[in-house]
């Protein structure tokens, strides 16, 4: 039997060799070898195969947890990305929903920069890192984004939702179905009871022992839109609402939050954003042990080091430690300001003209009690304008400051107006710049601008039935003409000096300008990424030819360089419950380098974080460059862990 099998006895003889050798290893040497594995399912086939090495991988996992919240102390910290070449591959969005089960991370729709939103549900293999579309059965749920997504036993519940309209001049709609998903039978269920929450958009949900508790949210009450600060619970076993009794102090209403569990009878709520300037960055917790749920304030310490913008952001709880990814500084937003001085003769803006200019209150600002209904931006966009979506809340492209609250859904208003009865003008760019009606009150002198003066000063009163084409009036009367078409108009029956052809020409060598402008843009843009991500390569490059040569580097002017990348800010939470009747409190911990790391992903925002065996799990998300025009939604996957030890 030995020699008609020559095959099968080398491969008994060397699987008992290896194994031999490998348990003739000591348990450090061993115990590093699986550390290099997925914490996931090659983790769990090591353990079921004797007492020690289930041992020993009880303990990688146990030590890659402690590593995890030690990293985020020391902040010793790495990223790495996992690129995906192999089919199938989940489209880029952003606004999904997420959540962890075992070794697998589920997704579930999110919207488009193209104006859709989808319904699809994907599997991320976290031990192979790769991509697996269920193919699964029963009733789908419709398409829709910012959704809440939690998971119980071998369950995934799904609720609410913004779906974007098909039709032009429509707002979103919002979701009230609740879904069920069992992914043992990979099948979808609907459950719509009689009672329950209304539609809603941006609420958060976490998982008490069979309960599972939704605060806050963007809701449609009948036909009003409002932010809300009510709390409703699913009994997970009957799948039934209901509405629990809360004490009078309650946060704001507010929607993108944070939301854990603390213990199996509180829950801490951190940031959100109440509409149009009026981030939060404040920390509630409720206790749930009387049959009266109880909302308490709760201090934070290190206010300096906490998140700017704290509510369309991932965040996630590691133990005792909340991370949230957000920008470094408030100024990574735009700020927009006008590029030309106004000409001689005009007089500088009033202090009100700014006010209203910017966008701000002309009676003061915002009372506490006025309703507070985000405007339209705080919903995805309409479809006229596939490819440039509109943020929801404060996150427009421009600083908070510069938001208008009191605007809202619907057509656009008239220009504001001061007591004057002037007009207020936006700036707009262009080669006129910004001009204003000619007002009586003197200022100080100002550069003027340059005015091409025609060569006809007069005009003929026979040319009143002639059609007006471009700027037939004054300048001081048209405050929109163009420079560069400031003519007369008895300049059409001069076809030499201004043809056809002549405008022409000079709109094309505009628009060829800009285009060049554009490119060096976005050219200089990558440059700076490229130099962000091998800033430490090249300064450890500079050490070692410090090192060989012995001598001293050349001085080298720094140049500030725009960062991009996401942060991390940590927060302690394990004084929320302290004993001895003293107040909770948080506090935010100081970080290294403003909580940027080499490899940080680009500057994403809606989208989500996940706790792993000892990692961090990021995925998607819309890209907050403002200097580009097009929109870049991402579906890449992204690990924060800590750097492997070497033995």
């Amino acid at each position: 039997g030995e020699g008609r099998h020559p095959v099968r006895k080398f491969t008994t003889i060397f699987a008992l060799t290896m194994a031999a050798s490998i348990n003739s290893l000591p348990n450090e040497i061993l115990e590093f070898i699986f550390s290099l594995l997925p914490p996931y399912e090659p983790l769990e086939h090591c353990a079921a195969v004797c007492k020690r090495w289930n041992l020993l991988a009880t303990n990688v996992r146990a030590r890659k947890k402690s590593n995890l919240q030690k990293g985020l102390i020391d902040f010793n910290l790495c990223w790495k990305e996992i690129l995906q070449e192999s089919t199938p591959r989940i489209a880029a969005r952003f606004a999904h929903a997420s959540s962890l089960h075992r070794n697998s991370m589920y997704v579930f729709g999110g919207a488009s920069s193209c104006d859709t939103t989808f319904n699809d549900l994907w599997r991320f293999d976290l031990s192979r890192r790769e991509w697996i579309r269920p193919i699964s059965m029963g009733t789908y749920p419709s398409p829709k984004a910012g959704a809440s997504l939690v998971c119980h036993n071998d369950l995934l519940i799904l609720f609410g939702g913004w779906q974007h309209a098909y039709t032009p001049f429509h707002m979103c709609t919002l979701i009230d179905e609740l879904h069920v998903y069992n992914i043992a039978e990979n099948r979808w269920t609907i459950h719509n009871q009689a009672y329950g929450p209304p539609p809603m958009t941006g609420h958060s949900a976490s998982v008490h022992r069979n309960k599972m508790i939704l605060f806050g949210g963007y809701q449609k009450n009948m036909e009003n839109l409002r932010t809300s600060n009510d709390i409703w619970v699913l009994d997970l076993e009957r799948l039934v609402w209901k509405k629990p009794a809360v004490s009078d102090l309650k946060p704001a209403p507010r929607y993108g939050q944070f939301q854990m569990a603390i213990g199996e009878d509180h829950i801490l709520v951190l940031g959100g954003t109440g509409g149009v300037n009026r981030v939060f960055n404040d920390a509630w917790l409720l206790d749930m042990q009387r049959d009266t749920w109880v909302w308490k304030r709760v201090q934070i310490k290190n206010k300096k080091s906490i998140v700017t913008h704290n509510w369309c952001y991932p965040a996630c709880n590691v133990g005792s430690k909340v991370i949230v990814l957000g920008p470094t500084s408030p100024n990574d937003f735009q700020i927009i300001r006008p590029n030309r001085v106004p000409p001689m003769g005009r007089t500088r803006p009033t202090a009100e003209q700014l006010r209203n200019r910017i966008g701000a209150a002309p009676h003061g600002p915002m009372q506490a009690g006025e309703p507070n209904i985000p405007p339209r931006a705080n919903l995805p966009p309409p479809p006229p304008a596939p490819m440039q979506p509109t943020l929801p809340g404060p996150s427009q492209g421009v600083s908070p400051k510069e938001s208008n609250p009191s605007s809202g859904p619907g057509p656009s208003k008239p220009p504001s107006t001061v007591n004057s009865g002037v007009p207020v003008v936006e700036a707009r760019p262009g080669p006129s710049g910004l001009r204003t009606p000619s007002s009586t009150a003197s200022g100080p002198p100002s550069r003027s601008m340059p005015i091409i003066r025609s060569a006809f000063s007069r005009q003929s009163s026979e040319d009143d039935h002639l059609p007006k084409r471009f700027n037939q009036q004054n300048l001081e009367q048209n405050h929109m003409a163009m420079v560069a078409f400031s003519v007369d108009s008895s300049n059409h029956t001069s076809n030499a000096s201004f043809s056809h052809e002549r405008k022409l020409e000079l709109l094309r060598k505009l628009e060829d300008k800009i285009s060049a402008m554009r490119r060096a843009k976005e050219a200089e843009q990558q440059q700076q990424q490229q130099q962000q991500r091998h800033g430490i390569r090249e300064v450890n490059n500079a050490d070692r030819s410090i090192n060989s040569t012995g001598g001293s580097p050349d001085p080298v002017t720094p140049k500030r360089v725009k960062r991009n990348g996401l942060a991390i800010f940590v927060c302690d939470v394990s004084n929320l419950l302290p004993t001895g009747g003293a107040e909770p409190c948080i506090e935010w911990q100081e970080s290294k380098n403003s909580g940027l790391i080499a490899g940080a992903p680009d500057h994403y925002t809606f989208s989500t974080m996940i706790n792993g065996n000892g990692e961090l799990i990021v995925f998607g998300g819309l890209n907050k460059n403002h200097k580009s025009e097009n929109l870049c939604v991402s579906n890449s996957v992204h690990f924060l862990t800590v750097p492997t030890a070497v033995v």
